[in-house]
Formats: structure tokens, C-alpha cells, sequence
């Protein structure tokens, strides 16, 4: 996966997913693949509030990887910047290792423990192919 196919999408529901993108080419709709729904989650720190960031299942329990999103409903979409398009693909190696859990979601802070996936990512990649 290049990272420029990894894209931010704003949805007139309010959401923000990150997800790859694999066919914008239907005039009625854009594919995309394991979508992760973006949270900030705001953090009170003895410096202040800061926030971090967390990434979770858009759609529980579904089969399927791709999805089809109408785009009447994607207000905006840009490219994800290099930090969080290798941040998306750690979390979606995670969700995919752990399965359904209760844990259906991953932050920031578990970047930094999970050193297979670590290494999954930095071999190179397999994913999406």
C-alpha cells in the first residue's frame, strides 16, 4: 500500500474514517477498504489538554473488508499524512490479529508495545494484497 491511497474522509453524518481507497472511478459511489472511524480524544495532562488519537471498527461484525461509500454522503476527503497512514496500518494489522474483542479499538499508547506488528509493518508489506 502506497501511503497516498490512505485517505481521511469527512461524512456529512460527521464522521471521519480512514481508510485505504481502492476504486473512485463508480460515479455514484467510492470504494474503500477496512475503514476505521478517526476519534480525538482529549486528555488532561499537568501541561494542559492534549489530545490523542484512537482508531476503531466503522462497521462491527461485517465479512467483508471493502466497502462502498455513496459520495453524496463524503463532504471532504485528503490524504492521510505519513504518521497516520502508518499509524492505519498498524491498527488494522491489530484489529485483524485480535478479531472481535471487546478491545475494538487502538490508540496511540499501544503503538509503541506491540513489537510483531511492529515488525509486520516494517517487512515488506503484505497488506491488501
Amino acid at each position: 500500500m502506497t501511503d497516498n491511497q490512505v485517505k481521511i474522509m469527512k461524512l456529512s453524518s460527521g464522521e471521519e474514517i480512514v481508510s485505504e481507497l481502492i476504486a473512485e472511478d463508480n460515479p455514484k459511489s467510492f470504494g474503500v477498504r477496512s475503514p476505521l472511524k478517526l476519534l480525538s480524544i482529549p486528555r488532561v495532562e499537568s501541561g494542559g489538554v492534549e489530545e490523542s488519537v484512537s482508531l476503531q471498527r466503522w462497521i462491527h461484525f461485517a465479512e467483508d473488508k471493502d466497502v462502498n461509500i455513496p459520495k453524496a454522503q463524503v463532504l471532504a476527503m485528503a490524504n492521510a499524512s505519513y504518521g497516520l497512514s502508518k499509524f492505519y496500518e498498524y491498527c488494522v494489522l491489530k484489529l485483524d490479529h485480535q478479531g472481535y474483542s471487546e478491545d475494538e479499538y487502538v490508540e496511540e499508547e499501544d503503538w509503541d508495545e506491540d513489537e510483531e506488528i511492529l515488525d509486520e509493518l516494517e517487512s515488506p508489506s503484505k497488506l491488501f494484497h
